[in-house]
């Protein structure tokens, strides 16, 4: 299989939206519920990516079929830290290692073009076994547990890990 990571474009809004419609479909897919998918919540993540982070998307030939961003808080004393990393694979490119290849370019746009940046942010869901040992694969380490954090509804909670990867190039900049 051919897949191409590129930056994304504000013109991938729209096919953006249906990756993550897609992808909410499935159980453990995204931490928000299907009807939380919406144009706006897409143009959010991506305007802050593009202004101020890095997107990237996995296409196969002109479709979408992965994409991750982490942009920096519009604070000064945060801005040595990518946040809110997100990754998402189309359910029929799961385990073609379609996230790998995602992950792996953007660490490496992070250590050659973002040397400002110390540290990448996400969080998993503990039970997640899987993903946990995928990002400590990567680099990641674990940074403790947020107990009952993810609230999934009828009195049902998830405790998310905060997982970190630290830029080996970082390098203070004024």
């Amino acid at each position: 299989m051919n897949i191409q990571i590129v930056p994304a474009t504000p013109e991938d809004v729209l096919q953006l939206l249906e990756l993550y419609q897609k992808i909410a479909e499935i159980p453990d897919g995204i931490i928000r519920k299907l009807e939380e998918i919406n144009q706006d919540y897409i143009w959010d993540f991506v305007s802050k990516s593009l202004k101020n982070g890095l997107i990237l998307l996995a296409k196969h030939d002109d479709l979408i079929v992965g994409e991750i961003h982490a942009y920096t808080p519009p604070l000064y004393a945060f801005q040595h830290i990518l946040t809110d990393l997100t990754i998402g694979v189309h359910p029929n490119y799961q385990g073609q290692g379609v996230g790998k290849l995602l992950f792996q370019t953007f660490l490496e746009k992070t250590k050659e073009s973002f040397r400002h940046i110390l540290r990448i942010e996400l969080f998993v869901r503990e039970h997640n076994t899987r993903n946990v040992q995928f990002y400590e694969g990567l680099g990641f380490v674990n940074e403790g547990r947020q107990q009952h954090k993810i609230f999934r509804g009828q009195g049902d909670f998830e405790t998310p890990l905060p997982m970190c990867w630290f830029n080996p190039n970082y390098a203070y900049t004024k």
